[in-house]
């Protein structure tokens, strides 16, 4: 039963968010908070930092190749890192890396938006 109730809980849960992303969208209040979380990305200088970050994977990666490459004589896609590979590697710290004045702005703002329709 308590699967049951879970499972119906979150489908509640599910409904709810889609309805208030239905919401900021047709209020054009998700592009406005959207390209405010841009914009204070790039002036914290984030975009380079998770730039720098992917970019040093990739040559970290190659390298590796390069190496194992070197010892065998089979060139092999198997070595290849994939997009899929990066961003598993990058997401992780490139979330991290948000500053936490940007994400207590964007919470305020997304917040107030809730407040703003509920009343």
């Amino acid at each position: 039963m308590s699967t049951n109730n879970s499972t119906q809980q979150q489908d509640e849960l599910d409904q709810i968010k889609s309805k208030i992303q239905d919401n900021l969208i047709s209020s054009g209040n998700y592009d406005i908070i959207n390209k405010q979380l841009k914009l204070q990305l790039y002036e914290s200088g984030w975009y380079d930092k998770v730039s720098q970050i992917a970019s040093r994977e990739l040559m970290d990666h190659q390298q590796e190749v390069n190496s194992s490459n070197s010892n065998s004589s089979n060139s092999n896609k198997k070595n290849e890192l994939t997009f899929d590979q990066l961003f598993a590697f990058v997401k992780p710290k490139a979330e991290e890396l948000v500053p936490n004045e940007v994400k207590q702005d964007i919470l305020n703002r997304i917040t107030k938006y809730l407040d703003d329709i509920i009343q």
